[in-house]
């Protein structure tokens, strides 16, 4: 409520308040009455606000026109009535009036106590219809403006996280290509001003080197788009009872020379899974195990990779699966990781229905958990 307009109604109930004296000591006598119910009634009829005079029994003797128009009523349903009064709301509410045809009409009222013997009081009440079609306009803008400012900010804060994740990403590729796309070069360089030179076993195993540092390109970019993708939403998972134990050895083949595994496998294990997903995700595990060397209930398949290194350093646990992260290696397979592995094999778990966390290894170590779901029925 506008205090400026809370105080006009207000002003006018006081000066309403004399006219309204008079009415009441005459109410009950000559029609004609006094001068002063005269003048009273007068000035009630030319008010704007609706203008309604109570004697002390709470019976309504006086009412303007503007008063009638308001609760859609005639003199006749309104003059000696006495509560409950049927444009009271039922809750007794004294911020809208009800008319015959069920609508309600808010307002702004004020009713003053008529002094003197005869008592009663005198009510005023200002439409303000138009004000509340107003005030509810501006309010629904402001609650939509609220709606966009959030929606505007969330959208920040994921522009902001793509943002920091493509610098990190830019970052990790940038430095991970440099010595795979520099050495190939120098030992290509070696072999064209060379070749003549160079033994067979020496062309060899140069070649071969380079042969490795391709395929770790080929890697770096794969992981690169699968990462666009996986972002995008566009990857889907093909799911088919596919054997753990021989996707374990899939994976197991891709390690490098040297790394050791020991594995207990239920050989009757099959989980229900987009098998190159489920070759993928192992195979960045093993890897992941060989370089640095909150489970989910239900009947399932859970696969443990356990690596017997340092374990994963506190301040990066909570973010080891949400972003590319590389740890100081100091396993078998040191420097070989790309740090996109985890990030990963996390999107490719929950494409296909499962989850993938760490534990804490004892008395050291890591354990990479991931659950999938089973293809045993009970």
């Amino acid at each position: 409520m506008s205090p400026n307009l809370g105080l006009l109604v207000a002003g006018l109930t006081v000066l309403l308040v004399a006219a309204g004296a008079s009415i009441v000591a005459w109410s009950g006598r000559s029609p004609a009455g006094s001068a002063a119910t005269r003048s009273g009634d007068a000035l009630i009829d030319a008010m704007q606000p609706a203008v309604v005079v109570f004697d002390a029994q709470e019976r309504v003797v006086r009412a303007n026109p503007r008063w009638y128009q308001l609760i859609g009523r005639g003199p006749g349903e309104v003059l000696g009535r006495r509560p409950p009064y049927p444009w009271q709301p039922p809750d007794g509410s004294d911020d809208h009036l009800c008319r015959p045809d069920g609508s309600q009409v808010p307002v702004l009222a004020a009713v003053a106590p008529v002094p003197g013997p005869g008592g009663g009081s005198v009510a005023t009440y200002l439409d303000i219809t138009d004000r509340r079609k107003v005030e509810d306009a501006l309010a629904e803008q402001a609650a939509t403006l609220e709606r966009a400012n959030e929606h505007l900010q969330a959208a920040n804060r994921r522009l902001e996280r793509a943002a920091a994740f493509k610098n990190d990403l830019m970052a990790l590729v940038t430095h991970e290509m440099s010595q795979p796309l520099s050495s190939s070069a120098s030992l290509a360089e070696l072999l064209a001003d060379s070749w003549k030179q160079l033994d067979e076993d020496t062309r060899l195993d140069l070649t071969v080197k380079i042969h490795r540092n391709t395929r770790r390109l080929v890697g770096m970019v794969n992981d690169m788009l699968l990462l666009f993708h996986l972002d995008s939403g566009t990857v889907t998972a093909r799911r088919t009872p596919v054997p753990v134990g021989e996707a374990v050895d899939i994976a197991a083949a891709t390690l490098p020379a040297g790394a050791q595994l020991h594995r207990r496998l239920d050989q009757a294990a099959d989980a229900l899974v987009d098998r190159n997903h489920l070759e993928q995700i192992l195979g960045n595990l093993l890897s992941n195990a060989v370089t640095y060397g909150e489970p989910r209930d239900g009947t399932g398949v859970r696969i443990t990779v356990t690596d017997h290194g340092p374990g994963i350093p506190d301040e990066i646990r909570q973010q080891l699966f949400e972003r590319p992260v590389r740890p100081k290696a100091t396993g078998t397979g040191s420097g070989r990781g790309r740090g996109l592995g985890l990030f990963i094999a996390r999107h490719l778990a929950e494409v296909n229905g499962g989850r993938i966390w760490y534990e804490r290894g004892q008395p050291h170590g890591a354990r990479l958990m991931v659950w999938l779901e089973s293809t045993a029925t009970d």
